[in-house]
């Protein structure tokens, strides 16, 4: 009986590690892909991890005040498909990109699309023009 309890567990414990990526995953409903913003900004910070690459931007808005951005992007290897590398973007970088802005006017986006990288210019040179 212990070891038909045991497999049952293993089983469960298999269907639970699957089922938590798929689960994480989302789409970008949550973005207005509707709306397309600029931002000009300096980067903070660079996440080339799975399952999204993320970089953090800080823009500074006419009356002084910092708005601290997260931009999503696709996976490193679709990023390295796109002529990007982990070393793309580094903190201290002036940047001027272009984004869908989160829906729940959070200072989220999303800056690639089902076929290219958004607009991303970094110290005045484009990355990719995918």
């Amino acid at each position: 009986m212990a070891r038909l309890q045991l497999r049952i567990c293993g089983a469960a414990f298999v269907v639970l590690a699957i089922s938590i990526p798929a689960y994480a995953h989302h789409g970008n409903a949550g973005y207005d892909l509707d709306k397309t913003v600029t931002l000009a900004g300096t980067v903070t910070g660079f996440d080339w991890v799975n399952p999204h690459c993320l970089v953090y931007v800080d823009v500074k808005q006419n009356d002084g005040q910092v708005q601290h951005w997260t931009l999503e992007l696709a996976s490193p290897f679709t990023m390295s498909h796109a002529g990007w590398t982990k070393s793309s973007l580094m903190v201290g970088d002036m940047v001027v990109v272009e984004t869908h802005p989160a829906r729940n006017r959070t200072t989220l986006g999303v800056s690639v699309t089902s076929k290219s990288v958004m607009k991303f210019v970094v110290n005045g040179k484009p990355i990719s023009a995918t």
